[in-house]
C-alpha cells in the first residue's frame, strides 16, 4: 500500500530532529551542563533528555495506533489548545508543564542522554516500518493537554515539540 506525500514529510520531519540531538549531544560537556535560570531550570542535556523521553512516549503512541492497541481508540478530536499548536506549529513558552514521565533526569551525563536517545531512535524505527498502518490507521491516542491526536498529528507534534526544545537550548547556549 502507497504512503502519502504527507506522512512522508512528516515521519521525515520527525527522523530529522534526531540528527539534531545528535549534533546537540557532541558538544562539550561545559556547554551540555549550562545552567541559565533565567531561560530555563534545565541544562541543554535534561532538556536533550526530556525530548528523548517524550518522543519515545509520542512515538509509542503512533505504534499503539498503527495495530490498534490500548490505549488507542476510535474516536475525539483536538481541544482548542491541541489545534492552535498543530495549526501554527507553536508551543507559548512557559505555559505548559512536562508530564511526569517526561521529567529528566536531575543531572543527566552525556552516556545517559545518549542511551535515551537510543532508546526514542528505536521506537522511531519501530514507526517507520509501520508506514502503510499509520496511513490507513483511524484511531486515536489522548495528549494530556491536546485533546486525542491521531498518528499524523502525534508524528507532527514530535516535531513541533523538538524545535521548541531546540530554541530553548539555543538561548541557553547563546547566553553563555
Amino acid at each position: 500500500m502507497p504512503v502519502s506525500s504527507t506522512l512522508l514529510e512528516r515521519f521525515q520531519a520527525a527522523s530529522s530532529i534526531f540528527e539534531h540531538m545528535d549534533r546537540l549531544l557532541a558538544t562539550s560537556d561545559e556547554r551540555l551542563k549550562r545552567r541559565v535560570e533565567a531561560i530555563s531550570g534545565w541544562t541543554p542535556a535534561q532538556h536533550l533528555c526530556h525530548l528523548a523521553l517524550a518522543n519515545t512516549h509520542m512515538l509509542s503512541a503512533v505504534d499503539r495506533i498503527a495495530h490498534q492497541a490500548a490505549p488507542a481508540a476510535a474516536g475525539g478530536g483536538l481541544t482548542m489548545v491541541g489545534r492552535f499548536v498543530l495549526l501554527t506549529g507553536h508551543i507559548p513558552r512557559g505555559k505548559g508543564k512536562a508530564p511526569a514521565i517526561s521529567i529528566p533526569p536531575s543531572d543527566p551525563g552525556r552516556l545517559e542522554a545518549a542511551e535515551m536517545l537510543g532508546k526514542s531512535r528505536l521506537a522511531l524505527l519501530r514507526v517507520k516500518g509501520e508506514l502503510p498502518r499509520i496511513e490507513e490507521a483511524t484511531w486515536r491516542v489522548d495528549h494530556y493537554v491536546f485533546g486525542r491526536l491521531d498518528a499524523q498529528q502525534w508524528l507532527k507534534l514530535v516535531k513541533i515539540h523538538a524545535d521548541h526544545h531546540f530554541k530553548i537550548i539555543d538561548e541557553i547556549l547563546a547566553a553563555g
